[in-house]
């Protein structure tokens, strides 16, 4: 049942029902009156109800129906079909982990921190990890930036194929 409600101020008024059929449906008004010059009970709603007759239910949505509704069809199919890829939100997180990494090691070998407190800015191998990590770190952060975008754009025009916008 939907229902529209025009009101003039807060109060709640006795209503007078009344009721037009027309030749699809049934609506409903229900007008207020004056009481009182100083109450405001200017108020007016609506009730539209459909016919019987007009309410039809999907085939997919019948109780006895093995048909399966418009937004799990072909739902096999794509999950064999999607290549392995995982969800986008896991490559944008590990950019954003793998970015961090990176900023992180070229801040610790300014300020000389030991890596994770394990490996002492004195050590052999304290330049070699930090700069393998700021090196590698931030092309590998936008590779997986990039293929999450891929991932989220391939999923984006899945659902508009689907929906039937392509």
């Amino acid at each position: 049942m939907t229902m529209q409600t025009l009101s003039l101020c807060n109060t709640h008024p006795p209503l007078i029902p009344s009721t037009k059929p027309l030749k699809t449906s049934t609506i409903s008004i229900f007008k207020t009156f004056h009481k009182t010059p100083k109450k405001c009970y200017k108020r007016l709603t609506v009730f539209a109800i459909k016919e019987e007759e007009e309410q039809s239910t999907p085939s997919w949505a019948k109780p006895d129906s093995n048909e399966p509704p418009p937004w799990a069809r072909n739902e096999a199919q794509q999950e064999s079909s999607s290549g392995g890829d995982l969800p986008f939100g896991v490559y944008l997180l590990a950019s954003a982990i793998t970015a961090i990494a990176a900023i992180g090691s070229v801040f610790e070998y300014v300020n000389q921190k030991p890596v994770f407190g394990v490996l002492e800015s004195d050590s052999i191998f304290y330049a070699p990890v930090l700069g393998f990590f700021a090196i590698t770190g931030l092309p590998t952060a936008g590779y997986l930036w990039f293929k999450s975008v891929q991932v989220a754009n391939k999923e984006a025009e899945e659902q508009d194929r689907r929906d039937g916008y392509r």
